[in-house]
């Protein structure tokens, strides 16, 4: 379980959120509203994408590329489940530009997102993922791993 606060110019969104990574290659983000009922859930598999807005009722199937214009935060030149891994504090299989200490990451960049550990250690706690004006705050309540 996370608290997420999203800033996208003077649009500022709060809300808690479970990031799932179930296996390589794939990952689930449920963003949940107030009182604690899911708001909208992405799933990707690989390159297969699929957004369900649950207030409205609708699912959309979509691309990398067209998550990365809707979400400033994202960038198409990762998968979503190395993003995913990128926010839990783990540097995903793919060669990006990192900065690490003994405890974890302290930064990670690739294109033009940039993510930051405060402090640099595993499990992360507070991640800040920022892309041109836009900012992602994160802040791990608690993480578990399973064998499933």
């Amino acid at each position: 379980m996370m608290k997420v606060r999203a800033t996208r110019g003077d649009e500022v969104q709060s809300f808690r959120a479970q990031l799932v990574v179930t296996k390589p290659e794939t990952m689930e983000l449920i963003a949940y509203t107030p009182i604690g009922t899911a708001a909208m859930t992405i799933r990707a598999e690989g390159d297969r994408i699929s957004y369900t807005n649950h207030l409205e009722g609708t699912t959309v199937k979509t691309t990398a590329e067209d998550l990365a214009r809707s979400l400033g935060f994202y960038t198409a030149e990762l998968e979503p489940y190395e993003m995913a891994m990128l926010l839990l504090g783990l540097p995903p299989r793919r060669e990006l530009l990192y900065e690490a200490s003994a405890m974890g990451l302290a930064r990670a960049s690739v294109a033009d997102v940039t993510v930051s550990f405060d402090p640099p250690q595993f499990p992360a706690h507070k991640v800040t993922v920022t892309r041109g004006g836009d900012t992602l705050e994160i802040e791990h309540l608690e993480t578990i791993a399973t064998k499933r």
